[in-house]
């Protein structure tokens, strides 16, 4: 009888165990990441001036506003998916952030938020272009699907025309542009 229980045993931790190295659970201790932390974090705003110069600001709620006419930025987040796109076995974010230094551009970016073991880290980030439109933002198999509008050369800056679906992998803390499919 004990023998029995203790085969038993073994065969269920040997099955969790499988389950747990597979990926298809989180170990314990790994925190899943949520909406409202992608929301309530910290966004990198280029300075287009200065290549790789820039402020970090602190999201609350997906969104950010200084008020300062000698420094004005309004920060929203446009879309947002989680989904796994790291070997951490967590969940991760696609994020679509716009920002508005106080003119009628809106400066649209795509990054990941990596979960690294309940630490957040963000990969690079894709120019998406002023005024963009998004379709929609998911992940599937690994990748960020983005469906979006961009502009053509005739297109006035409120209305693009040009639908694009791009594709990004993860390399490392980087995200890659996967080939076109552009319609």
């Amino acid at each position: 009888m004990k023998k029995t229980c203790f085969i038993k045993g073994l065969l269920g931790l040997t099955l969790l165990l499988s389950i747990l190295v597979s990926g298809r659970i989180a170990p314990a201790g790994a925190a899943e990441l949520t909406i409202h932390q992608v929301k309530n974090s910290q966004y990198f705003i280029p300075d287009w001036g200065n290549p790789g110069q820039g402020e970090w600001v602190q999201l609350q709620d997906g969104e950010y506003h200084r008020e300062n006419a000698a420094n004005p930025l309004a920060v929203k987040i446009v879309a947002l998916a989680l989904g796994y796109l790291s070997d951490h076995k967590t969940k991760d974010a696609a994020v679509v952030y716009g920002f508005s230094l106080g003119g009628t551009g809106f400066f649209m970016m795509l990054c990941a938020v990596i979960n690294d073991r309940g630490e957040l880290k963000k990969t690079n980030l894709v120019d998406l272009e002023d005024r963009a439109r998004i379709n929609s933002l998911g992940i599937k198999s690994g990748k960020i699907i983005l469906d979006w509008m961009a502009h053509r050369g005739i297109d006035p800056a409120p209305f693009p025309t040009w639908r694009k679906v791009d594709q990004y992998t993860l390399v490392g803390h980087n995200l890659v542009k996967l080939g076109p499919k552009t319609k």
